[in-house]
């Protein structure tokens, strides 16, 4: 069996056994939601979700609303960000619904529906922030309550903070479950995760910016020598390589910056799992681009490549696209023998 074939077995073993493990939430767009009558809406309260926000003041509160049925499951988790600018930022949460009850006192900014009991869980700062393998990322865990709900009917959770503003996560639900869409566009989510945490854009890209720069480098002086990389297929296949190598060389980044938080523990295999299989892709892809003969099998494998990087979340979404459309591309080849 040749490396490449060999690469790509790997990475389908790598989804079959390690994808199932992962623990993570489909993300939720939070909106405007600063009054009952405009809370966000959970769709499933039982599915796993992630909302990322930010109280913009202290004296505010924010709203989120979702319907369930007696003896199902509640689970409401927040978070903050470890960045430096939310050290003293501590939100706490109000759960309300029917049948519940707190002894915990509400501020008088928090509006309150008719009929319905409080449950108020107050934020606590960790000595230690956590590692989310999934992104990969870190926050801390301020609050959290899990029981079955009394009542079927609407519940609310409101997340408030009396003297300050900062971001904050909730976490509502414990089933892991993830549309299509959710799945393939994780990538984008996790760059506005990165931002919630503090994190600026160029050095968010940075791992992008410069393997592109370093890797169009190497193509261009590859042609000029006479190397190969003379067709479109070949230049394309070779960028979409370079993405995929960018995808991983931008986790271990991430890595790196989790770990001046927090010691990280065994839990960094999956994230290292999903950063190995962007190299194999990567190194995969422009290997084929280096193909002197764009015979059939290439662009079927690089098809493959293209597909499971998409899954793999390898390559920003452009480069599984242009891997994509490489492989269909007008038959051009160069002189050569086929491998």
């Amino acid at each position: 069996m040749s490396r490449s074939k060999f690469g790509l077995l790997a990475i389908v073993l790598v989804f079959v056994v390690f994808v199932p493990q992962v623990f993570g939430h489909a993300p939720l767009a939070p909106g405007n939601n600063e009054s009952l009558a405009t809370a966000t809406v959970v769709p499933d309260a039982t599915k796993s979700w992630a909302i990322y926000s930010e109280l913009h003041e202290g004296g505010e509160a924010q709203y989120y609303r979702f319907d369930i049925s007696e003896g199902q499951r509640i689970h409401v988790s927040l978070l903050k960000s470890p960045s430096t600018e939310d050290k003293g930022f501590v939100p706490s949460f109000v759960l309300m619904g029917p049948k519940l009850a707190s002894p915990g006192a509400l501020p008088t900014y928090v509006q309150v529906p008719e009929g319905v009991g409080t449950l108020v869980v107050e934020g606590k700062t960790p000595a230690q922030a956590t590692y989310e393998a999934f992104s990969p990322s870190a926050f801390y865990q301020l609050a959290d309550v899990e029981l079955d709900a009394p009542s079927s009917g609407t519940y609310y959770v409101v997340v408030f903070e009396p003297s300050r503003g900062g971001h904050y996560g909730l976490a509502i639900g414990d089933r892991e479950s993830f549309t299509l869409s959710e799945w393939t566009l994780a990538p984008l989510n996790f760059i506005s995760i990165y931002q919630w945490e503090g994190e600026s854009l160029p050095f968010i890209f940075a791992p992008l910016a410069v393997t592109l720069a370093l890797g169009i480098a190497l193509l261009l002086w590859n042609r000029r020598s006479g190397k190969n990389l003379q067709t479109p297929f070949q230049w394309i296949a070779g960028i979409a390589g370079l993405l995929f190598l960018a995808s991983s060389f931008t986790i271990f980044s991430q890595i790196l910056f989790a770990s001046t938080r927090m010691p990280i523990g065994l839990e960094v295999i999956i994230t290292i799992v999903f950063a190995s299989v962007s190299l194999i892709l990567g190194f995969s892809a422009i290997r084929l681009s280096m193909r002197k003969i764009i015979a059939v099998r290439t662009r079927l494998t690089l098809l493959i490549v293209g597909v499971l990087a998409l899954f793999a979340w390898s390559g920003f979404i452009a480069g599984p696209i242009i891997a994509v459309i490489a492989s269909m591309l007008p038959h051009t080849q160069a002189t050569g023998t086929s491998k």
